[in-house]
């Protein structure tokens, strides 16, 4: 549509009627800028403009031609990536706008003779109330054109048709009233003093403030006293700052309702300025903003506290370390840092249900903060660990608050009608002795934590030489990861012997690492290590694949003799063992008298209820089962009559010197008859002599194990000793 307008249309002089709808149309589009442009064949000029002084602009580089040319409203929420836009100069230069609304304005009989339009210097979207608006408006601003033009061509037979367009107008006014009262929010005007009182304010006041806008346009509630007293400050700040650079200003903050409720607001405004060019008074709108910034605080403490703890979390511990190193580093005072470690935290779990776990948790935390005083940081860093800051300690100190923590934590709770206590190690660092940076600092009481939990107190300063060690632990973690993936393991198996009939009645398998560097590595080098790390259960199923692979090889060759095979005490709580079983026999389409199982005595006591379990089910399905290294633990017979085991394994320690040490052979004639009383058959292991083993035949024990039958060999050469040894 073409748009045809001259420069007689425009009065260069002030219009107050066209800036009151331009400034309208910034309060209800919540947008600092808004202009009335007209257009011919070359330029743009502006009959109105509120918050941008502007002066012509060449047609092809205006933002009111796109608008001409699509001939209705265009509303850009960014117009740097609009190819109608990007290269207009108010986009490409100041005010560099980016948020953009323009709707035509046409009169009859002339088509398009002008654009209202409203821009904002941020990307966003207008929302559809402040669109309604801006169509209200531009209808207003038509109809007072097309007014102005009929009075001046036919002011005689107008008369009537203009109190028409009067009451048009009159009604457009109404409908915006009603708009804006309706706006979630709050539309004001308010005098530059010191007070802001009120001249205008609309009617979503009473929804959002519980005052009626009357009361602040009297005088009888005045503004400031609705600020939340904390934020105004940092308002007028920002207020005045905005008057000084001539920009809108925009800001968040409280305020306290006509119930005592505390609501956000989000407030954005500019100042309204005199011919002279004194700021006479402030408009703009606020808007309650309290649902997103309970969002906000939601996300915050998702990001910086532990939900099961309320603690503060890593990232916050972290934080405040960063804070700590740059005050006590400019004062050159010292801090320390405690890492906590629950760690019976996986042993509550297991037995006692996470429920359990988690409230020992909460508990070691509520102890934490009752015990300390409120300016040393505690946060819950991971699982079950924790860290304490104590701003200003030395090295003594820090050791006397780390013991006075520990002893807190050491008192009872019940638990699932358990007394339960936390079993804690702790470990220390120091700023600026052991470190420089939050990582450094975490990191190093952790492995100092490490420390302490192999020593009796249970507590630890860090050293150098703790780093060493850890990062051993941590290669040689890494190396048996890789070599049970690989071929670096094997299988050695030692014979049994039934006594009487001098025949082998099986084997056990033996473990051996073939390192790369460190060379034959014994089950003793590194069985503890996989134990602490987590790595023995699946140091477990390599075994078993192993054996029964094995087992598999000898029933092949007629010389078949059941495996017997070590389970750990996280073996005994691994709830995939008996789907680990199930599988190697099926591959290898072997049954339960392939294999037998040896559980160590103090393995067993660890948790006997898991144990029993274990056992009884293992029996069910057909395993023989041993206790293994049998008198050097608990030896108790009250176990023993709980435990559905086939053997008890005595010792080599009582057996190794068994000819020369009369305690010792009291002790294992003893354990035979103890066994022998529950009819529990006995393997001695150690027997290194023929007369050890004809005092323990003598004595009824029915098998035997030990260098004096045979070293642990391999598979195959198994197969040739065996038909050698028939």
């Amino acid at each position: 549509m073409t748009v045809r307008q001259t420069r007689a249309n425009l009065d260069p002089r002030p219009d107050p009627e066209l800036d009151g709808y331009l400034r309208l149309a910034a309060i209800a589009c919540q947008v600092p800028i808004a202009l009335l442009g007209f257009l011919n064949a070359e330029r743009e000029w502006f009959a109105a403009q509120y918050g941008l002084e502007c002066g012509e602009i060449p047609r092809q580089l205006s933002l009111s031609t796109a608008v001409a040319e699509a001939g209705q409203l265009l509303h850009v929420p960014d117009a740097r990536t609009s190819e109608r836009l990007s290269h207009c100069r108010l986009v490409t230069g100041p005010p560099h706008v980016r948020c953009f609304a323009g709707i035509p304005i046409e009169v009859p009989e002339q088509g398009i003779v002008g654009v209202l339009s409203v821009a904002d210097t941020q990307a966003r979207d207008l929302d559809a109330t402040g669109i309604e608006a801006l169509r209200i408006l531009a209808d207003q601003i038509k109809a007072l054109l097309h007014q102005r033009n009929c009075m001046r061509s036919l002011l005689d037979a107008a008369a009537s048709r203009e109190s028409s367009a009067l009451d048009d107008l009159r009604e457009s006014q109404r409908t915006l009233q009603t708009l804006v009262s309706n706006l979630p929010g709050v539309a004001y005007r308010c005098r530059n003093d010191l007070s802001w009182r009120p001249e205008i304010v609309s009617e979503g006041c009473l929804q959002l403030t519980g005052y009626a806008a009357s009361d602040l346009v009297d005088g009888t509630v005045k503004m400031l006293d609705i600020i939340y007293p904390d934020d105004l400050p940092e308002l007028q700040r920002k207020v005045a700052r905005a008057l000084q650079t001539g920009r809108p200003f925009q800001s968040t903050y409280r305020i306290r309702t006509a119930t005592g409720e505390v609501r956000w607001v989000w407030d954005k405004g500019c100042a309204v300025y005199s011919a002279q060019g004194q700021v006479i008074a402030l408009e703009g709108f606020f808007t309650d903003i309290t649902e997103r910034k309970q969002a906000e605080e939601c996300i915050r403490r998702m990001a910086y506290f532990d939900e099961l703890t309320g603690l503060p979390n890593r990232l916050s511990m972290r934080n405040a370390l960063s804070t700590a190193i740059a005050t006590s580093g400019d004062a050159h005072t010292p801090f320390a840092l405690l890492h906590v470690e629950v760690d019976n935290v996986r042993d509550i779990n297991e037995t006692l249900g996470y429920h359990q776990g988690d409230r020992l948790l909460q508990e070691v935390a509520t102890t934490l903060r009752d015990t300390l005083p409120p300016r040393e940081t505690v946060a819950r860093i991971a699982d079950s660990s924790f860290s304490i800051l104590l701003p200003g300690m030395d090295a003594s100190h820090a050791v006397q608050t780390a013991r006075k923590v520990m002893q807190a934590l050491s008192t009872p709770l019940e638990l699932d009608t358990l007394l339960v206590s936390a079993d804690c190690s702790t470990g220390i660092t120091l700023f600026p002795g052991h470190g420089s940076d939050p990582d450094a600092l975490l990191r190093r009481a952790n492995v100092a934590r490490y420390g302490a939990s192999r020593s009796t107190e249970k507590l630890a300063v860090y050293a150098g030489s703790l780093d060493s060690d850890n990062a051993q632990r941590l290669i040689l973690m890494t190396d048996l990861r890789r070599a049970i993936d690989g071929d670096e393991l094997l299988l050695l198996f030692q014979p049994k012997l039934r006594m009487h009939s001098r025949r082998v009645s099986g084997v056990e398998a033996l473990i051996r690492w073939k390192h790369p560097e460190r060379g034959l590595m014994s089950p003793g080098q590194f069985i503890g290590f996989a134990e602490s790390t987590g790595l023995i259960t699946r140091l477990t199923y390599w075994v078993l694949a192993a054996a029964v692979r094995e087992s598999h090889s000898w029933h092949g060759s007629g010389q078949a003799v059941p495996i017997a095979i070590n389970l750990s005490p996280h073996d005994i709580r691994d709830p995939q063992l008996f789907e680990q079983i199930s599988s190697a026999l099926e591959t290898w389409g072997g049954s339960p008298d392939w294999i037998q199982f040896e559980l160590t005595e103090s393995g067993i006591m660890e948790d006997l209820s898991a144990a029993q379990q274990v056992l009884m089910q293992l029996r069910k399905e057909g395993f023989k089962l041993f206790i293994d290294d049998f008198g050097t633990g608990y030896s108790s017979l009250s176990y023993l009559r709980k435990l559905p085991v086939d053997y008890i394994k005595i010792d080599q320690s009582f057996v190794k010197d068994l000819d020369n040490d009369r305690e010792s052979a009291a002790i294992v004639e003893s354990i035979i008859k103890l066994a022998h009383s529950l009819d529990i058959e006995v393997v001695a292991e150690g027997v290194e002599t023929a007369a050890t083993m004809e005092m323990l035949s003598n004595w009824g024990c029915e098998e035997a194990q030990g260098y004096c039958i045979s070293k642990p060999i391999s598979g195959r050469d198994f197969q040739s000793w065996s038909k050698a040894y028939a």
